[in-house]
């Protein structure tokens, strides 16, 4: 395609050409080049990390935690690993302060958008609790939930893959120590943290569908656990994003090279783990 509308409820609309989108894209690849790569720093598990063949149905991709239907071929399992690794490193590297996490959301809005991504997000807001107690993993699933029922004129029967997929992931995080190591590691930072959820599916005529919960919270002191841990209301500040999104592969194959040339050169800032069922 010859251009491309980036388009946010919150965020003002955006039109490139393609050779626009590709230079954006390389200035993005000249930033993540830009940092080093401490060696001495590598994580414990990476020895033991199984290959990522793309062939489980869920996935940790750096503070992300991704879930595919069964529906879902490798390439298109690959797609979505690659576009939301990219889109999450280089707007932490853009917006790394914890007094930017709108913009840091918006530019990862942007750079999904920008990597094929067609996208219907809802505005970046503080999260209204309704208890005195809370769990980070089921805030990631209501704000999922809530997105998806939230798209109109969709399958109601792919609208609940959406759902289930997002459940089944995060209940089978909780029985894969690894995963959910790794998850902690990139999730948690000294002020509080920040991390995705997702689901995905792929129709009958390869069109891939995928909603997304974005979490960020503060909190002056927090448990060892992100995930699967109660959480006093009042002891924390979380703001939220969410988005429902479809690919357009034409899209996706101009940047593509691009998006895998910078993954590959900084694959450990952009870890990726598979877990699940085959």
């Amino acid at each position: 395609m010859n251009e491309v509308i980036a388009k946010n409820n919150e965020v003002s609309d955006e039109v490139l050409s393609a050779a626009q989108r590709i230079a954006f894209m390389e200035e993005c690849n000249q930033l993540i080049a830009a940092q080093p790569v401490p060696r001495s720093a590598k994580f414990s598990l990476n020895a033991s990390l199984p290959i990522d063949k793309d062939e489980l149905n869920a996935a940790i991709m750096g503070t992300g935690i991704a879930g595919f239907d069964e529906s879902m071929s490798k390439r298109s399992k690959r797609i979505v690993k690659n576009t939301y690794m990219y889109a999450d490193l280089v707007a932490l590297l853009k917006y790394p302060a914890a007094s930017q996490k709108e913009q840091r959301y918006n530019e990862f809005m942007r750079l999904m958008k920008l990597a094929g991504w067609f996208a219907f997000s809802q505005p970046y807001n503080r999260y209204q609790a309704t208890s005195q107690k809370l769990t980070m993993d089921n805030i990631a699933l209501n704000i999922i939930h809530t997105a998806v029922s939230a798209v109109g004129g969709s399958g109601a029967a792919a609208l609940k893959v959406l759902k289930d997929v997002a459940d089944a992931t995060m209940d089978a995080l909780k029985d894969v120590p690894e995963a959910l190591v790794l998850f902690e590691r990139n999730a948690k930072k000294a002020e509080g943290g920040n991390f995705c959820m997702s689901s995905a599916l792929e129709d009958k005529d390869g069109t891939i569908t995928m909603a997304i919960a974005a979490v960020q919270y503060f909190a002056a002191a927090q448990p060892t656990k992100v995930l699967f841990v109660e959480w006093a209301t009042s002891s924390v500040s979380i703001y939220n994003g969410s988005a429902t999104m479809s690919m357009d592969e034409e899209d996706y194959l101009m940047v593509e090279p691009l998006i895998v040339k910078a993954l590959t050169e900084q694959r450990e800032k952009a870890l990726s783990y598979e877990f699940g069922k085959a």
